[in-house]
């Protein structure tokens, strides 16, 4: 089984990320746990929609040029993931605001668990499209999980196996700030060419570009 060299994760999801965090301190509330709570199941679920979606259809894009740069036979199209639905944010929000019922208040700790949580599921959308993707691909075999930057024990073990997973029978065990992306894996019999990304991600300065389009595109939404 083969795959490509990859760039993971796209530049771009890390930069969604950070400005989904930023949005998230900018929104943070003064006031009662119960405030604090209430405030964001009713900002979460807008945070998921704007940047979680913008990760599908970056996960689909990198999907899409993957396989082309694979040089995998037969035409097909990446499959957006679903995003999930309020219950999840509602239950981040309740779980990581537990630290502002405490005697004193720990409100960096709230903070960094609210938010390891959004960064969770932001990365679950795009990781979850590839997943889709590859389940719907005649041409493919499963996926391998890549880790990214520093890393976790868990996460170094399980990628450092090597093991290639199948989509139907093994879910990505993500956690809260994990980086770690899902890579398709396409069968023997494909011709596999030195992966190259598209046009757009060749420099710095495109990239720098893009990334300044897609703050752009956000602050219009």
């Amino acid at each position: 089984m083969t795959a490509p060299p990859v760039e993971a994760p796209p530049p771009e999801l890390g930069l969604l990320v950070e400005l989904a965090l930023a949005d998230l301190v900018a929104s943070w509330v003064s006031g009662s746990a119960e405030a604090v709570r209430d405030a964001l199941a009713a900002t979460l679920p807008e945070l998921v929609a704007l940047y979680g979606s913008a990760a599908v259809a970056l996960g689909a894009d990198w999907y899409d040029e993957l396989r082309e740069g694979a040089g995998v036979d037969g035409r097909f199209r990446a499959i957006p993931a679903v995003l999930p639905d309020r219950g999840r944010t509602d239950s981040l929000a309740g779980w990581g605001v537990g630290p502002l019922f405490q005697a004193e208040p720990d409100i960096p700790t709230a903070q960094a668990k609210v938010a390891g949580g959004l960064q969770r599921i932001i990365a679950d959308a795009h990781r979850d499209t590839v997943i889709a993707s590859l389940t719907a691909d005649p041409q493919a075999a499963g996926w391998r999980r890549q880790t990214v930057g520093e890393t976790c024990e868990f996460c170094t073990l399980i990628a450092g196996r090597g093991a290639v997973y199948s989509a139907k029978t093994a879910q990505f065990a993500s956690h809260d700030d994990c980086d770690c992306v899902a890579v398709p894996v396409w069968g023997d019999a494909v011709k596999v060419l030195p992966y190259t990304p598209s046009q757009r991600f060749r420099s710095q300065r495109a990239r720098d570009a893009n990334n300044a389009r897609i703050r752009a595109a956000l602050g219009a939404t």
